[in-house]
């Protein structure tokens, strides 16, 4: 069976001829998309638009990397690429007739709603359906607060007019499409929860983290130390809950904790901190490690037993995932974004949210039950493990299977 996905992220040539270069995060999922896709029988081609040179600005934006189009699990179709609303006007025949001509070879076909400055999947929609191919549409997020901040900006009246109505356009093809779809995908509830009308029995919310199964433990790790070691990332730009935790840390050992922290992020510049720290005389049992790279959070991740995040207001930390897939529990403040993930996997601590008492008490007892850590360990990373871009891509691939019977 062929699968055809058509995407708005754009391609650039490489140095050498079949070398293109695409972005880093985006090659990940494609990487992992292809592979589940394979294994349920499909052929992956890519169309994407292609654009002739590479320019240093867009290097200088994201990290790109090459990919030998001769070596890749997917085929490459190249579509007309556009930066412009007039350049997309200028393409726009061709790229819907570039669809059309390959669209019939196809089992099923993947759009969505992303690009700019206007919709590709919105655009080429009105051509898949004429195919009979299964339609998939798949939504990152709620695609709309974008657009309307787009929409909101710049000077020109008549322009923000234009755009305001290209949002309402946008909106209505999200809402048709999604109920005349065969399968739709999201990454998050917010899509549900913006076009809850058209939401039926053909949508899946499947949320995943940028997390490749390489990225996770395969069984959790034994810490033999007899203390335990805490680690936290934080900024000078941000303390309130560091405070909290600075405060617990320094009771919970005036109780005999055995208890160390490592202290990640630029907290050398808070005089509060700092201060804070000498007068809780915790000079020698917490670590100022600064800012650190993507390898050396990992390191420090695997040379810890417990993550703590402090945060007072709720935040999407993206830290959280990648400590669950080091085999880290979590300590958070209750009603944060992952608070229902640490109950129901029992993968952390949960405190009420501003109790320093408590919070000091919780990690005094964990410090003091090690088989705990232990358990929770082993279930943040059977957690981590559904939530890693092969699992949703497996679960996705599973689905288009299933629609082609």
């Amino acid at each position: 069976m062929r699968y055809l996905m058509i995407t708005h992220i754009a391609a650039h040539a490489g140095q050498s001829p079949g070398v293109i270069r695409w972005p880093a995060d985006w090659v990940r999922g494609l990487y992992a998309q292809s592979k589940a896709l394979e294994a349920e029988g499909f052929d992956l081609t890519v169309a994407a638009p292609v654009n002739e040179s590479f320019e240093s600005r867009t290097l200088n934006k994201k990290h790109y990397i090459d990919a030998n189009l001769k070596d890749q699990p997917y085929d490459l179709i190249a579509l007309p690429a556009f930066q412009t609303a007039s350049q997309f006007v200028g393409i726009r025949g061709t790229l819907k007739k570039r669809v059309a001509d390959i669209a019939d070879d196809f089992d099923a076909i993947q759009v969505g709603p992303g690009g700019h400055p206007v919709s590709l999947g919105q655009t080429v929609w009105p051509v898949i359906e004429q195919t009979d191919a299964k339609r998939v549409l798949v939504f990152g997020s709620d695609p709309i607060p974008a657009w309307q901040r787009y929409a909101a900006a710049g000077r020109n009246l008549a322009k923000r007019i234009a755009k305001q109505m290209a949002v309402r356009q946008l909106e209505t093809f999200c809402q048709t499409a999604m109920r005349d779809a065969d399968l739709v995908f999201a990454g998050d509830s917010s899509v549900q929860q913006r076009f809850a009308t058209s939401w039926n029995a053909n949508c899946h919310t499947l949320f995943s983290h940028r997390l490749s199964e390489s990225d996770i433990l395969t069984s959790p790790p034994t810490h033999t130390r007899d203390k335990l070691r805490l680690i936290c990332f934080g900024s000078d730009h941000y303390t309130r809950g560091l405070d909290h935790l600075i405060r617990a840390l320094a009771k919970a050992r005036r109780l005999s904790a055995k208890i160390e922290l490592d202290l990640v992020g630029d907290l050398l510049n808070s005089a509060e901190m700092m201060n804070l720290i000498r007068d809780e005389k915790l000079e020698s049992n917490v670590r100022l490690l600064g800012k650190i790279d993507d390898a050396g959070q990992i390191a420090l991740l695997d040379d810890a037993d417990l993550l703590v995040s402090s945060h007072l207001v709720p935040t999407r930390d993206p830290i959280i995932y990648l400590a669950a897939a080091r085999g880290l529990p979590i300590v958070m403040y209750q009603g944060g974004v992952y608070h229902d993930h640490v109950v129901d996997s029992d993968l952390g601590q949960i405190v009420p949210r501003g109790e320093v008492n408590l919070l000091s008490q919780a990690l005094l007892d964990l410090s003091r039950n090690r088989p705990r850590v232990q358990l929770m360990s082993a279930n943040a990373l059977a957690w981590a493990k559904t939530r890693s871009l092969d699992a949703m891509h497996r679960k996705r691939a599973e689905l288009i299977r299933a629609l082609m019977k």
